[in-house]
């Protein structure tokens, strides 16, 4: 069995506030590590939204953006030689979304499929109950959120104590 990604990005609204685009995205493993990058706006993106109610989420500024941002091409391929022989997993369909966005800013194809993490968990038979409690362990260790890295974090945590038997 291959050891999974999962992906996570924060980006410049919330749905609901208008067009976003991507400005941090990060993937850990099961296996402990982990990556995350902040993105540098493109030309493109400029005019899009960006909302004060997700900035005091995730604390991400326009100006960290443009001081230590780095170009969605650079993001783009260092992402997927991270997930090269991993599959990639999202709790959300935004995370795809946002992805697509970024290669479009980046000029490149989609490095790799996104898949539902709810995907993962029913092929692999956890009930529930399972997942319930090691979601709550997982945040339990792992507090923070609205962080790319942590949330991906958190996500692969969740995976990894359902394979070590975390159980309701």
């Amino acid at each position: 069995m291959t050891c999974p990604a999962l992906i996570d990005f924060e980006a410049s609204c919330l749905p609901e506030y208008g067009r976003s685009y991507p400005i941090e995205v990060a993937a850990a493993r099961t296996d402990g590590s982990s990556r995350s990058w902040l993105i540098r706006p493109v030309a493109l993106w400029r005019g899009w939204d960006w909302s004060p109610q997700a900035q005091a989420l995730h604390g991400i500024t326009p100006a960290m953006l443009e001081a230590d941002g780095l170009p969605p091409a650079q993001v783009v391929a260092e992402l997927a030689d991270f997930v090269r022989d991993a599959d990639v997993y999202a709790d959300a369909d935004v995370d795809e979304y946002w992805l697509e966005v970024l290669c479009t800013g980046a000029g490149a194809r989609l490095p790799f499929p996104v898949r539902y993490l709810g995907e993962l968990l029913v092929e692999r038979g956890y009930t529930r109950p399972q997942v319930v409690a090691a979601l709550e362990e997982a945040k339990r260790l792992l507090p923070k959120e609205h962080l790319a890295r942590e949330d991906a974090k958190r996500l692969a945590l969740v995976v990894r104590l359902l394979e070590d038997g975390v159980s309701g």
